[in-house]
């Protein structure tokens, strides 16, 4: 950490952790980590450092979106660093402390490139960074199932294309989402799964296998099966861009609910999914295999209006976000983390503690960071969400840094 950190004293405040919460709870943040957590009287906080009285407020695990592509006015395939930075800014002040760059498929070169540009910032910048890595939404999916994806900028899948992406990305190359039926999609699982992950010694974790994750896909239930076989581990925005379940074909919805084997990606803004959806989910998969997410394009935190996706436009109106020339598709969202938080608590049902579970430790096991982040505990980073009793975020804490203070 750089050495003009100086410690914090939080007071007051009640913790979620999120398998308990801890009334009137103190924390001491020092050099990026928690170094004293508990109550008040228990706690040696050091002398003439800032205190922050939280009192009547919650701190929870700061969010981890394992998918979004964008905010405040830009996208992360724009060729600009200043584009990661207001993505970046824009999701702190909803209490994300970490996230993927996700990029959806285009033509090689370009497609190359983006990778090359996300994985450069990754490795030039600190711990204090939110952008933690890349989530691959393709570029091996189904045609038919594109979505707001152009079909035209799909790939044929091969171990080939995946290893060119893998020597681009590396290991900053975190999630993958792939269509397994599509001709050559097994192979490549197989490969991702059990190929060297480049590591990097400049790191301060260790290199760790790709995230499988199932999208844009007509997967049969059967097919579900092999592809956890052979390395599948997890359901992109379920619901969308699959096929609506069948009583007589369960396909890719009977496989993601009933394979305890796979974390599901959700979008939590009642637009996606309607809330007796999410309220079903919740009560088939429990809230230990659900990863809120935003799939937010660079319409969140923007007016209403026309905006561009991966060369399409796109309308927002009314928090709904769809192609132009394709109402009836939608084309990612305009969601915050601590906005999907909310709809879980108050519209589904859920505990303040199963939604910051799922809006942080699920997504922290699944990327191998389960002993650093996703839970509050001495020892883990200090990467922490301040919420007032109305679910608003008030402070983000990054790496023990205040990137955003209401």
């Amino acid at each position: 950490m750089p050495a003009n950190i100086k410690p914090i004293v939080l007071t007051g405040a009640t913790a979620i952790t999120p398998f308990r919460r801890e009334e009137n709870c103190t924390f001491v943040l020092d050099g990026g980590k928690i170094t004293q957590m508990g109550e008040s009287g228990a706690v040696s906080a050091p002398s003439a450092v800032e205190q922050i009285d939280l009192t009547g407020q919650y701190v929870l695990p700061g969010f981890i979106d394992t998918h979004v592509h964008g905010g405040r006015g830009c996208d992360f395939a724009d060729d600009s660093a200043d584009a990661i930075e207001q993505i970046s800014r824009f999701h702190a002040r909803h209490g994300t402390t970490c996230f993927l760059a996700t990029v959806y498929p285009q033509p090689p070169e370009q497609f190359g490139q983006c990778i090359r540009r996300l994985r450069d910032y990754c490795q030039s910048t600190g711990p204090e960074r939110i952008l933690e890595g890349i989530h691959l939404e393709g570029p091996f999916l189904n045609r038919q199932m594109h979505g707001a994806i152009r079909p035209d900028y799909i790939w044929p899948a091969s171990v080939q294309a995946l290893n060119q992406l893998l020597g681009i990305g590396g290991g900053w190359i975190r999630v993958m989402t792939i269509a397994p039926e599509v001709p050559g999609a097994m192979a490549v699982l197989r490969a991702a799964s059990v190929g060297e992950r480049p590591d990097f010694s400049h790191r301060d974790e260790p290199s760790h296998r790709l995230h499988l994750s199932l999208g844009h896909s007509s997967a049969g239930y059967k097919q579900i099966a092999e592809a956890i076989d052979n390395g599948l581990e997890g359901i992109t925005h379920i619901f969308n861009a699959m096929v609506p379940m069948h009583h007589r074909k369960p396909g890719v919805l009977g496989g993601a609910l009933l394979r305890d084997e796979l974390f599901v990606e959700v979008i939590a803004d009642t637009v996606h999914v309607d809330p007796a959806m999410l309220q079903l989910l919740l009560k088939i998969k429990s809230h230990d295999k659900i990863l809120l997410v935003t799939d937010a394009i660079r319409a969140a935190g923007q007016p209403d209006g026309s905006y561009d996706f991966s060369g399409q436009k796109v309308v927002v109106r009314d928090g709904r976000a769809y192609l132009a020339d394709s109402p009836d598709i939608l084309a990612g969202s305009i969601l915050t983390l601590d906005a999907a938080v909310r709809t879980m608590v108050r519209q589904v049902g859920a505990s303040l503690e199963q939604a910051a579970q799922m809006a942080s430790l699920n997504a922290a096991r699944i990327l191998g960071w389960k002993y650093r982040r996703g839970i509050l505990a001495v020892g883990k980073d200090a990467d922490l969400v301040v919420l007032d009793g109305d679910l608003q975020v008030r402070m983000t804490i990054k790496a023990g840094r205040v990137v955003y203070s209401r």
